[in-house]
């Protein structure tokens, strides 16, 4: 099995904390051992946050890696839990307004290596059981269970651990993995990947450990060890992109691909990215990562009741344009998102501004030809792009019966009029008219000179179109062949002209950099 070794982020200090708690003499239930329960044990826990030292979801080597922000970075609240054999939890401790992220010399500086040791002292613990040992990094709540968990002894929490592990979501209350990306507090638990079993780390207790210089270690793997915690969030960049259309072709470019090609090479002066959005996001995730090893290839699993927001009917039909959630990209934050793994896969969609040439566009005797609208609307027909309805009917003046028959002036018109806000009478959206307008003649209109593409998000650590936790996902356009398409889920031309070239990297935060070539 490949494995893939995918780092993160990071605190930078080490930080030693006592903490005490309420104790009782009651007898443990739950099959936590057969000896009476104890009081006043001691161990040290010791947290390893996202960094470079192999803190991240992963099955490949080697990877790119970008430090964090020092807001994605810090932990100052979590929450650590004691499960014995059955799956109750014994004992838990809310650690919260502990600034474990350091000295940070600015605001802006990037965090690496850290990890933080806290020793605790611990309750409701028989000598001589093994425990089970997780870590939830952010105060975020776990569905509607308050934080901390209320514990009772020996009592199952149903949903939350089970004999196997961690089976409890996150879920999200706003947009994308909103309460989970709070900065200074990011939701973080046990990694869990090819590298990491995130159900591994135990602590057994003997009588020595209620000495509070000799505290019981937790281990992994029978070695004393960290517990290794990775964010639950992934997080998607704001893209970049190049300003002009390419001269050159894509591979195996058919004649009538690289005829439209060098049509709007010429007509095109610039093209700018203005807004985009994301689509198919999920609105829960696993508390800990959870994959499907049974495969031979290790395949990643998400809630079966998880379900999407911004899905591909909030953009709109073949012919009509909605607003699914386009941002602008001028101001624009990353955005972090949950694991989607579903077929509907998490996707960019891109919207350009078109800036034509006015000059490319002249009669036989060289007089400019003036557009029908001066808002930047234009037309392509028959993967050729006009100004206006007299350049389309010019070019065409051999051929009779075009557009049911009707005038350059007379198509104008009907523009004109889609192109007007509604009234009391006409209740019709201007969207909605347009797309009417579109199918009828089978005229792709610019409206404004706005132009769509969509990119699927790859994962290329996964080789899948896939969203993983703990990675970035940053998508900048390099190459744009050609004009897109003229509302977002416009179909693609008969001979495939829109082409997208996009550059994706993965990074562990993971950086995942996607090359997108637009236009084919």
């Amino acid at each position: 099995m490949k494995k893939m070794n995918l780092l993160a982020m990071s605190l930078v200090s080490a930080a030693a904390l006592s903490f005490s708690s309420c104790s009782s003499n009651d007898d443990l239930g739950g099959g936590a051992g057969t000896q009476s329960q104890v009081k006043g044990f001691y161990m040290t826990l010791a947290v390893q946050t996202p960094t470079s030292n192999e803190t991240r979801t992963s099955i490949e080597n080697p990877i790119p890696t970008e430090d964090a922000t020092a807001e994605e970075a810090a932990v100052k609240n979590g929450t650590f839990y004691l499960v014995d054999e059955k799956g109750s939890i014994v004992f838990s401790k809310a650690l919260t307004g502990k600034d474990w992220t350091g000295a940070v010399k600015d605001k802006a500086d990037s965090q690496k290596d850290g990890q933080t040791i806290l020793q605790i002292q611990v309750e409701n613990v028989a000598a001589g059981a093994t425990y089970k040992v997780y870590f939830k990094a952010g105060s975020t709540k776990m569905d509607n269970t308050a934080e901390p968990f209320t514990i009772e002894k020996g009592k199952s929490v149903p949903g939350v651990f089970t004999a196997t592990g961690i089976t409890q979501t996150f879920t999200s209350t706003g947009a994308f993995a909103k309460p989970c990306d709070t900065d200074n507090n990011f939701s973080m638990f046990n990694q869990n990947d090819a590298t990491t079993n995130g159900n591994g780390y135990t602590v057994t207790f003997t009588d020595a450990n209620k000495v509070e210089n000799n505290p019981a270690k937790v281990m992994y793997k029978n070695a004393e060890s960290a517990i290794k915690i990775e964010r639950v969030t992934a997080r998607v960049d704001v893209p970049t992109s190049t300003k002009a259309l390419l001269g050159e072709y894509p591979a195996n470019a058919s004649q009538a691909l690289k005829n439209a090609i060098d049509d709007a090479k010429e007509k095109v002066s610039k093209i700018e990215l203005v807004r985009y959005a994301l689509s198919n996001v999920t609105n829960k995730t696993y508390v800990m990562q959870n994959w499907n090893k049974a495969e031979s290839e290790w395949s990643l699993l998400i809630p079966d009741d998880a379900t999407l927001s911004k899905t591909k009917n909030d953009f709109g039909e073949k012919y009509l344009f909605k607003d699914g959630g386009f941002k602008a990209l001028t101001g624009a934050t990353n955005d972090y998102i949950f694991e989607n793994n579903k077929s509907d896969a998490t996707a960019m969609y891109f919207e350009y501004k078109v800036t034509l040439d006015a000059n490319q566009f002249k009669d036989a005797a060289g007089k400019l030809m003036p557009a029908d609208f001066q808002d930047g609307t234009f037309y392509r027909y028959n993967n050729v792009i006009y100004t206006s309805f007299d350049q389309i009917m010019k070019a065409y003046a051999d051929v009779a019966g075009l557009f049911e028959g009707k005038s350059a002036a007379q198509l104008k018109t009907k523009l004109e009029e889609a192109k007007t806000e509604p009234t009391a009478e006409t209740a019709k959206s201007v969207e909605t008219k347009l797309s009417e307008f579109r199918a009828q003649y089978g005229i792709e209109v610019f409206n404004k000179g706005l132009t769509y593409y969509k990119q699927v998000i790859t994962d290329k650590q996964l080789g899948k179109d896939v969203i993983q936790r703990n990675t970035i996902y940053r998508l900048n356009v390099n190459k744009i062949f050609n004009v897109g398409a003229q509302v977002p889920n416009g179909e693609i031309d008969k001979n495939g002209l829109f082409y997208l070239d996009v550059t994706v990297t993965v990074n562990p935060w993971v950086l995942n950099t996607q090359d997108v070539s637009l236009g084919d």
